[in-house]
């Protein structure tokens, strides 16, 4: 613990190899247990948001831990810092584990927080953004010197730092509305689960809890999904709510909206989200089966959802290079496998093919479908598809490693069948203007 630390830019600067092995090294240390800070670790604030949790989190931490976490940003900004899911042992005076936020050095003593709060309980203590340069964590459970367990194990927390603009009003991770008023965004594409950036193929899988949070799961005429994007609203197919040579005369069928769960009995017994009102995209038609342009829409929610490890949108994409062939994603949805609806949400890692090769695809099987630039086609013809019937309006995700957050650019929209070959997807970028405008109420 005597040798100098690690000096980091927190600008646009990668820090040495050695000195992340170094600062990867002490935290892993720090935050298993297996140290005991004298002198505290210090992190650095990047602009998109980090994740600082508890020794062992989302395991029950173990009593004796005492951790002190300094946070800095770059020069001229602050440091903000969220709780995503908080669970400390309650007790009188938060005596026996207990977390301290402080944002202005030692001007005031901060309140020692604790109990059960976030995750489905609703939003966690903050959010907490610096006064200055620094901001400081403190973590203890239990008296150092004892080593008594709970006796109902509690896991710790979850939290999310970032560097801000000092005069700027930041995301919360909550969605809801800050002091003055402004209407804050939740923290995008980073779930608690975490993923590979690199998908392997190895077919269709079982998710685990919190890995797809932005998944939703629509019942209109029938099974599909959709993804969350910021606290109330949903994105999904407009065939699903809007099928194909169906008349659309008279009153429209009711659209339910379920979240925060990976798995069906988990979504319906948590009850549907009202639904205040439904866009679909002016350029789809419901009149011709082989056009699927503008197969996309908007579902806005009644109310603003409290989000969480389990609940947590996705983020837009911002450049063409996210959508090229080659680059490879996951698709996630509760459809048809083997025959059968699945109960549980399932996904599957799949590359975006070369446009040529799924037209050419197309034109061997005399297929009649619209096949244009704004869409693109995933898989392997010799591959069964990685999506079947009750995936329609779910998303293919993909790892944008400069905003480092997982990114929706397509959306499961058409194919042939279940059987081997590509599926077709509605490119989000080419809408993706419509999408912001209809979320900042231009439509």
């Amino acid at each position: 613990m005597s040798r100098p630390g690690c000096l980091v830019s927190a600008g646009r600067n990668r820090p040495s190899a050695s000195c992340v092995g170094q600062m990867h090294g002490l935290l892993f240390l720090l935050l298993s247990g297996l140290l005991r800070p004298t002198q505290g670790v210090v992190l650095v604030a990047q602009w998109s948001p980090q994740q600082l949790t508890s020794p062992g989190y989302p395991e029950p931490y173990p009593n004796g831990q005492a951790v002190t976490t300094h946070i800095r940003a770059p020069e001229g900004s602050n440091v903000r810092l969220v709780f995503v899911d908080f669970d400390l042992e309650a007790s009188p005076g938060c005596a026996k584990a207990w977390v301290t936020v402080s944002v202005d050095g030692n001007a005031t003593a901060p309140a020692r927080l604790c109990g059960p709060r976030g995750s489905a309980l609703g939003p966690g203590p903050g959010p907490f953004v610096s006064t200055g340069r620094t901001l400081r964590l403190q973590f203890q459970a239990g008296p150092p010197s004892t080593h008594r367990a709970a006796a109902f194990p509690h896991k710790g927390f979850l939290a999310l730092y970032q560097a801000v603009h000092s005069s700027e009003t930041v995301s919360r991770t909550d969605g809801q509305r800050g002091l003055d008023g402004t209407q804050c965004v939740p923290v995008c594409g980073r779930p608690v689960t975490p993923l590979s950036p690199v998908p392997p193929a190895l077919g269709s899988r079982e998710a685990e809890p919190g890995s797809f949070p932005w998944q939703a799961l629509t019942s209109v005429h029938g099974r599909g999904g959709g993804a969350l994007l910021g606290d109330r609203w949903v994105l999904t197919a407009a065939h699903a709510l809007r099928p194909k040579n169906r008349v659309s005369g008279g009153r429209r069928p009711r659209v339910d909206v379920f979240l925060g769960h990976a798995d069906v009995d988990g979504m319906l017994a948590s009850g549907a989200h009202a639904v205040r009102r439904v866009h679909v995209h002016p350029a789809y038609r419901q009149d011709d089966p082989h056009d699927f342009r503008g197969d996309l829409a908007l579902l806005e929610l009644r109310h603003p959802v409290s989000v969480g490890p389990r609940l947590l949108p996705v983020c837009l994409p911002d450049r063409e290079a996210l959508s090229l062939a080659g680059v490879g994603g996951y698709v996630s949805g509760f459809g048809a496998q083997r025959g059968w609806l699945s109960a549980k949400l399932k996904f599957s890692g799949v590359q975006v093919a070369p446009p040529e090769r799924c037209a050419a695809w197309l034109r061997e099987r005399g297929r009649a479908e619209v096949f244009s630039h704004e869409m693109f086609c995933a898989g392997d013809e010799a591959q069964d598809s990685a999506v079947c019937q009750g995936d329609s309006g779910s998303v293919f995700v993909v790892w944008d490693d400069l905003a480092q957050h997982w990114v929706a650019t397509g959306i499961v929209s058409w194919g042939i069948g279940c059987g081997k070959g590509y599926g077709f997807y509605t490119k989000i970028l080419s809408y993706v203007d419509w999408i912001r405008g209809v979320m900042e109420g231009k439509d």
